[in-house]
């Protein structure tokens, strides 16, 4: 067994229903899910959430049978050329598995290599098929996915754009927004060591993807305020160009599972810096992932403000806000000199996401709309 597996065995093996999580209705239920099989996505704990709620899971990993993590040059042209037929033997273990395990549901998340012909497969096979679907456009992961979103008996996506972006440009009606959530098994708040505070301790820190909006409103604050400890985190942030005074604080990879954690614990505050509007998508992000996954941590969140954000927060109180860089740098001047006020709202704002916007309360939602469905 792989060590993959393993890690996917303990922590299936872990995962015990919580109290009022498994009404006695839904014992014996079966469902098939794609996901990512890493500590912190959106998948892993979507699924780990669904077991919790008393269904019996098995997961169809992606990973396993498509070559989508090869590093090396040579290693990603072969995986390039082997891809069409892995995702044909992929999809081919979708449907054998439906057959043999017979469930009543499949849950893809993201689904990038879930094809049109396994999914009418599968509800040939009396299976309701569902999408959650995280990302900003529809179009940025491959030919599969347009093709694919029709074909499901309903898409969930986190974004509100997205149900515009679905009806005018697949013709998909049967979608729903669903927002992001936390992993109640990772995202807590914790005590760091000494040698974690040494390696991630800062005054500030983005954790996310490089983009040239991202680059600017991070380099404004190394230029402007020099005497703050910045870090970043994340991919692709060697596109910053090498004579850049951000260079200095990029921590250059990204950090998953504990050690995101860890970084949002390490940091006074943590910024949630929004991406841009993407190719093939109406509007660019209003909230994201790390809207919830901040305050679950325990941590002073200072967000881009948004409209969606304020209906689910209150500025001042649950969180802190900027519209552009100059409210940026005022913020971050004011909140780095009051520790007792960035603690309240830290402490309001964890209360917020605790109260509804765990992964346990949006699988509830998912399976409230299979009943739904299901009828």
């Amino acid at each position: 067994m792989s060590d993959a597996s393993l890690v996917q065995r303990d922590a299936l093996a872990s995962a015990r229903p919580r109290d009022g999580a498994n009404p006695a209705g839904d014992r014996g239920r079966r469902a098939i899910v794609v996901c990512d099989q890493w500590l912190g996505s959106n998948g892993y704990a979507g699924m780990k959430a669904l077991r919790r709620a008393g269904w019996s899971v098995r997961v169809v990993p992606e990973w396993e049978l498509i070559p989508l993590h090869w590093r090396g040059l040579g290693m990603r042209v072969v995986g390039r050329l082997l891809r069409h037929a892995a995702v044909r033997e992929f999809n081919a273990a979708l449907v054998r598995a439906a057959r043999e395990l017979e469930p009543e549901l499949f849950l893809a998340f993201k689904g990038t290599f879930v094809d049109e012909t396994a999914l009418d497969a599968l509800r040939g096979l009396g299976v309701r098929t569902y999408c959650f679907y995280p990302d900003v456009s529809f179009r940025t992961h491959g030919p599969y996915l347009p093709r694919a979103l029709p074909r499901y008996d309903w898409v969930f996506t986190t974004k509100t754009f997205g149900l515009r972006d679905l009806r005018e440009q697949l013709g998909v009606t049967r979608a729903s927004v669903l927002l992001h959530a936390y992993d109640p098994d990772l995202h807590r708040p914790i005590e760091l060591s000494p040698s974690d505070r040494t390696r991630y301790a800062c005054d500030v820190s983005f954790i996310g993807t490089w983009s040239p909006k991202k680059e600017m409103l991070l380099r404004a604050i190394v230029e402007r305020r020099p005497s703050i400890r910045l870090r970043v985190w994340g991919e692709q942030w060697d596109r910053v160009g090498p004579g850049s005074p951000l260079r200095a604080v990029i921590g250059g990879r990204g950090v998953h599972g504990e050690e995101y954690v860890r970084a949002i614990a390490g940091s006074a505050v943590n910024l949630a810096i929004l991406s841009e509007q993407r190719p093939g998508a109406s509007s660019g992000d209003q909230i994201t992932s790390r809207t919830f996954h901040i305050p679950a941590c325990g941590g002073f969140m200072l967000h881009e403000r948004t409209a969606e954000l304020l209906a689910l927060f209150a500025e001042g109180e649950s969180v802190a806000c900027y519209r552009d860089v100059d409210e940026l740098i005022a913020q971050l001047d004011r909140y780095l000199a009051v520790p007792e006020q960035r603690d309240a709202i830290a402490a309001r704002g964890r209360a917020v996401v605790a109260a509804g916007h765990s992964w346990d309360h949006r699988i509830r939602e998912i399976l409230a709309q299979h009943e739904a469905l299901s009828r």
